[in-house]
């Protein structure tokens, strides 16, 4: 006798395109994408209408429901292919400003005024299709540390819609661009171009202050997706300790520049580069006998010059 079939993970398919109307999804062919996770989904729980007065069986069961409001997002564990994070760092940052020729070089800068809309469609199995429209980035977050495996780049999502259907909405997929992963060890962390030592692990997360708002002239779903705070790029080190140097720069308000490096190759890398950045004063926490850590949180900011934050991709891939 065979063994009983369920619905796996590994069997699911992953498509987006850009919208060019917030959340319409867009016909034609929509483009195919490798990922880990998605908790992308839409809610819509019940609420209670305690109405007084009404003539009911008795007056302690719930009567009739009221209206409720959608919420619509999630996120998505994307690996750190060289290829496919373009169209990520698309979502977050903006489209790029590309040059070259065979051997390109993407430029994304945050502070962008308006960010894309993507649709994704996602198909746990066969015969179930469902598209997740109006679908922005709130944040995209990046967590380094010795570890076995492929990098993997944390996306955080609000979105206006989902719809379920029989069929796939996306056409006849493009192919997903060539995998070229970056291992979970490697990158290089840089304060003033020198690499941070004994360096344990790191987290970076750019938020875009997204949020939805709510018209009350429209459906219970969200309006519109607008950038109303302030863009934030922040994060931690968290180093091996070997003496005061990093609580002296933050007591001294010192900015250095900061770049995480991820390189394969000349054509190859991904570098994402902050022209200022502020150290906080982290301390000495003591934890036991054995060794001592201390982590170190920083955030970023413009200058006249350049954006909080720059993302510079160099591979063999056109356009995003």
């Amino acid at each position: 006798m065979a063994t009983a079939s369920i619905a796996l993970g590994q069997l699911s398919d992953l498509l987006f395109k850009v919208e060019s109307s917030y959340g319409a999804a867009p016909s034609g062919n929509y483009q195919r994408a490798f990922f880990y996770k998605s908790s992308l989904k839409e809610t819509k729980p019940l609420e209670n209408d305690p109405i007084i007065g009404a003539s009911y069986q008795n007056f302690r069961d719930n009567a009739a429901f009221a209206p409720a409001l959608s919420e619509h997002g999630g996120s998505l564990e994307l690996p750190l292919c060289m290829n496919q994070i373009g169209d990520w760092l698309k979502l977050a940052l903006g489209a790029p400003t590309t040059s070259g020729s065979t051997n390109y070089t993407h430029v994304f800068a945050s502070g962008g005024l308006t960010l894309p809309s993507y649709a994704v469609e996602i198909k746990p199995i066969a015969g179930d299709y469902r598209m997740h429209t109006g679908l922005a980035a709130k944040s995209i977050a990046f967590d380094l540390a010795d570890a076995a495996g492929i990098q993997r780049v944390m996306l955080d999502i609000l979105g206006y819609g989902e719809a379920i259907a029989g069929s796939t909405g996306g056409g006849t997929p493009v192919a997903a661009r060539t995998y070229a992963p970056f291992k979970a060890t490697g990158a290089n962390v840089k304060l003033d171009s020198a690499n941070v030592g004994s360096l344990l692990a790191s987290k970076f997360s750019y938020e875009t202050g997204l949020v939805q708002d709510r018209y009350i002239d429209t459906s219970d779903k969200f309006g519109a997706a607008v950038l109303l705070a302030q863009a934030q790029f922040s994060g931690e080190l968290t180093i091996r300790y070997a003496g005061s140097t990093y609580d002296a720069l933050a007591a001294a308000e010192t900015e250095k520049t900061l770049d995480v490096e991820f390189i394969v190759g000349a054509n190859n890398r991904l570098v994402l580069s902050c022209p200022a950045i502020l150290l906080t004063r982290a301390g000495v926490p003591i934890e036991g006998p054995g060794g001592i850590q201390q982590t170190i949180a920083f955030k970023a900011r413009q200058t006249a010059a350049t954006a909080m934050l720059t993302a510079t991709l160099k591979n063999q891939v056109a356009t995003y």
